[in-house]
């Protein structure tokens, strides 16, 4: 768009900010939508209209309101107030036909639990377990049947029993991102144990019994699941239905109004964990009116405050019923590779670039690279089949997949390494490809051309890793910044493993200390998303991670099925940790190639004589191609 038609087509929006920002009085709600279109304003013109007079006019618009807007819009009390009685209602306004759909299929899974165990007494054992029907009979012959909730001191009780609640509604909602099946599975396990549960005591005439002590926290504990479930449907239907947004965008709107949801939720998991850890160990003693006096009162606060109470808001203020969601413009940034870069704008460079062509890299992998490393991992539980039976950490998994120590065979060294060269290839070609031209033809001339380099590349790698001393590999990672310069010496200068190999050490130590310390970063990185993947703290938080929550899911649907259910599960997790390292992988060549610029800009000054050719070409008045580079 050229400078005139930005300008006029704006003016009249900017004249009514600078109107605005000049008064004490206004409508916040105005000010601040105008603000944030200013703001969007002043990105594009930083991008197209650099050094015009149009980016300074509304750098100070936007600098000289910035302190007074935010002023005036600083009400925590008022903003507090406003969420519990305006956001959280209207939301849970518009997810209703979700909570509806959540709560009946809640039942039927309570259906279900209950008359599986009413056909099959010995379903209790399966759902349950064992070892936790077995105590519960001794409780009922010493005519303590729900006496499991006086043996653990209260105080810890109340801490683990609150952040489990937290832990199973966050992942109802969570797991809803895979187009809301995650959410049913987590709903159907929770209702078949819950179903089952009751009707075992129904077998044993302690329905009443049973129902009256667990509902006293139950009725804030489930119907929060319930509500997490809805709040998983919303988020999973910004992926099944995006409308005109694209999924991404689809998925960030449902998200917040998800978010919004699950936060409301927080005080009732405290309130249920309270009740469960104090009060409801006093079940004997307790009058069964002041029971069922407590149930009532619960149930009564979750059905008025998330089903009536949202018709009341939505009727008292219809006009904010329908949500404007507009995405925000973020202006495509060009990546200026001959540039010296210092560990920070690494960093920044890669991440940018890696979720700029997320797309292209995640089709080449799940289309080619995935299949190969899921046949590979097929064939290593195939031959090693016992060392897969029992329940393995994620290090001895990996240890035992991927070919280290004493679990080193020749054919995981060739497959693993020909694996990460294919991971590497991809990113390589990814970033260097024409887009004109067709991106899996491409990708095959690619491999023709460079693959084998790699591979060699890779094999290097993958032998240090799996079969050096610990030390040695400490000791290795200060040459990190030649090993680096490796892969982008073949991809970049088109030389072949052994000449790429004798001149990282030439390029390499031009840039020494920034590609070190960008190898220090993504190595923190790497330990973050591990500890995501596999989380190091025990206690309350030891199922806080994502192979704890798959192994859950896996193991209820398989336990009852399979006599070899372990592997199972340990086979799901190898296909997590090889998603894992692809990402892991795809952050590394991006980090390597930003370093292998930034060390030949150092060496070349290749950018930097690019940049002194347009020196004095740019036109003052008009915009002309030059701006736009």
């Amino acid at each position: 768009m050229k400078e005139t038609s930005f300008i006029k087509q704006n003016k009249k929006k900017w004249a009514r900010f600078e109107k605005l920002s000049g008064r004490k009085n206004n409508d916040p709600d105005e000010v601040s939508k105008l603000f944030t279109e200013i703001t969007e304003d002043l990105s594009y013109a930083r991008t197209f209209y650099p050094r015009r007079s149009v980016r300074v006019y509304l750098n100070q618009l936007a600098q000289g309101v910035f302190t007074s807007l935010y002023k005036q819009r600083k009400q925590p009390l008022g903003s507090v107030l406003k969420f519990w009685t305006e956001s959280v209602p209207l939301e849970m306004y518009r997810a209703r036909y979700n909570l509806l759909t959540a709560f009946l299929f809640f039942s039927l899974a309570i259906i279900i639990g209950a008359v599986s165990q009413e056909y099959n007494p010995e379903f209790v054992n399966l759902i349950l377990g064992d070892y936790y029907v077995e105590a519960t009979e001794e409780r009922i012959a010493k005519g303590d049947p729900m006496g499991v909730y006086g043996e653990m001191q209260q105080t810890g009780m109340f801490l683990n029993i609150t952040m489990n609640n937290i832990r199973v509604a966050f992942f109802a909602f969570a797991l809803g991102i895979f187009a809301t099946i995650g959410t049913y599975v987590i709903m159907l396990s929770n209702g078949i144990m819950l179903g089952c549960f009751q009707w075992w005591f129904k077998a044993k005439g302690l329905l009443l019994t049973s129902f009256l002590a667990v509902w006293i926290h139950g009725a804030f504990e489930i119907s929060s699941i319930i509500i997490a479930g809805a709040a998983g449907i919303t988020l999973g239907n910004g992926f099944l239905f995006p409308r005109s947004f694209s999924r991404v965008q689809s998925l960030i709107f449902t998200a917040k109004r998800g978010l919004t949801i699950m936060l409301s939720l927080v005080p009732f998991f405290i309130i249920a964990g309270f009740l469960e850890s104090f009060v409801t160990r006093h079940y004997q003693v307790m009058p069964n009116a002041l029971k069922l006096s407590i149930i009532l009162v619960s149930f009564f606060i979750i059905i008025f405050y998330y089903v009536i109470y949202p018709f009341i808001v939505a009727r008292r203020v219809p006009h904010k019923i329908a949500l404007k969601e507009v995405p925000r413009y973020v202006p495509d940034r060009k990546i200026e590779w001959h540039k010296i870069r210092k560990t920070g704008e690494v960093f920044t460079d890669t991440f940018y670039l890696f979720i700029k062509h997320i797309s292209k890299i995640s089709r080449i992998f799940f289309t080619f690279i995935f299949p190969v490393a899921i046949v590979l991992a097929w064939l290593i539980f195939a031959l090693d089949t016992s060392t897969f039976r029992y329940d393995l950490t994620m290090f001895e998994t990996m240890r035992a997949v991927f070919g280290t120590g004493e679990y080193a065979t020749l054919y995981k060294f060739i497959g693993w390494s020909f694996v990460m060269a294919l991971l590497f290839c991809n990113v390589f070609y990814v970033i260097n490809t024409d887009d004109d031209e067709s991106l899996f033809a491409g990708f095959f001339k690619f491999l023709l051309r460079r693959f084998v380099w790699m591979w060699m590349f890779t094999a290097l790698v993958y032998t240090v890793l799996a079969f050096a001393p610990f030390y040695l590999i400490l000791l290795l990672i200060f040459a990190s910044p030649f090993i680096s310069m490796i892969p982008a010496i073949i991809v970049q200068e088109k030389k072949d493993f052994f000449r790429a190999f004798i001149n990282s050490f030439s390029l390499g130590k031009g840039a020494y200390g920034d590609s070190l310390g960008s190898f220090a970063i993504f190595l923190l990185i790497f330990f973050i998303f591990k500890f995501a993947l596999e989380n190091p703290l025990g206690g309350i938080f030891s199922e806080f991670d994502l192979v704890s929550l798959v192994d859950n899911i896996v193991k209820d649907l398989t336990i009852t099925v399979f006599d070899n259910y372990q592997q199972i599960l340990n086979f799901i997790n190898t296909i997590i940790y090889v998603i894992f390292l692809f990402v892991i992988f795809s952050v590394y060549a991006l980090s390597f190639s930003f370093s292998y610029f930034s060390s030949n800009e150092m060496k070349t000054a290749k950018g930097l004589y690019n940049r002194l050719d347009k020196f004095g070409r740019r036109n003052k008045q008009f915009e002309t191609e030059v701006d736009y580079d």
